[in-house]
């Protein structure tokens, strides 16, 4: 089987096929391309078929909002302009002049961790909670960790893209773990003391909605 178009709501959308020696197909969304990877005697009609029952939904979850792009960024759930090079000035701190992205972030996470450290000091008072060391760092697979024995939170660099609302409900939820460390209800009746709208907020971060 070759790539092929397929259309969805007037539109043709080019198919990259990948042959791999698997029994499933898996479907992938990006760049308004879809990616399946397939067995190699998959018939082209068996993935049309899945297609036509998922590609509505990868176009709608691929076509999120990017937290960067070429000539913008998200910060704090507001869009800033910005170019290969200039400056970025965050309320609070002195400016910030980059040379290129990469720099740029590398800014950006130092006065993150400050801002994060500072939310996480006032909540640790709020809830009468010990102090914790704070840690910024990417993460993949989610948005914060709670090491009870070193009493260390680490928090995920991508949460600079969020409004403080929705950073808040993540440093309450890792805040809740020193009460309760599992995810039961005692947990989150600790959860939604401090974040009431923890459920709308963690939506809203689950959704790539920034603010």
């Amino acid at each position: 089987m070759n790539n092929f178009f397929y259309k969805v709501n007037d539109k043709d959308y080019e198919v990259i096929v990948t042959h791999k020696r698997i029994k499933n197909i898996h479907y992938r969304y990006k760049d308004e391309k879809f990616y399946v990877s397939c067995h190699p005697l998959t018939l082209k009609r068996t993935v049309v078929s899945g297609l036509d029952r998922f590609a509505a939904k990868l176009i709608e979850k691929g076509d999120k909002t990017k937290a960067i792009g070429d000539d913008y960024i998200y910060l704090f759930g507001d869009r800033f302009e910005i170019a290969k090079s200039g400056m970025v000035r965050i309320e609070g701190y002195p400016q910030i002049n980059y040379k290129n992205q990469e720099e740029l972030l590398t800014k950006l996470k130092k006065i993150f961790l400050d801002i994060v450290t500072k939310r996480v000091r006032y909540y640790e008072k709020v809830m009468n909670l010990p102090s914790y060391r704070v840690t910024i760092r990417k993460m993949t697979s989610r948005y914060g960790s709670n090491s009870k024995q070193s009493k260390h939170l680490t928090f995920a660099f991508q949460l600079i893209h969020y409004s403080t609302p929705i950073l808040d409900s993540v440093i309450v939820h890792e805040l809740a773990h020193i009460k309760v460390y599992n995810h039961s209800k005692a947990f989150y009746d600790v959860v939604y003391k401090y974040c009431p709208d923890y459920d709308a907020l963690h939506n809203k971060l689950r959704k790539g909605e920034f603010k």
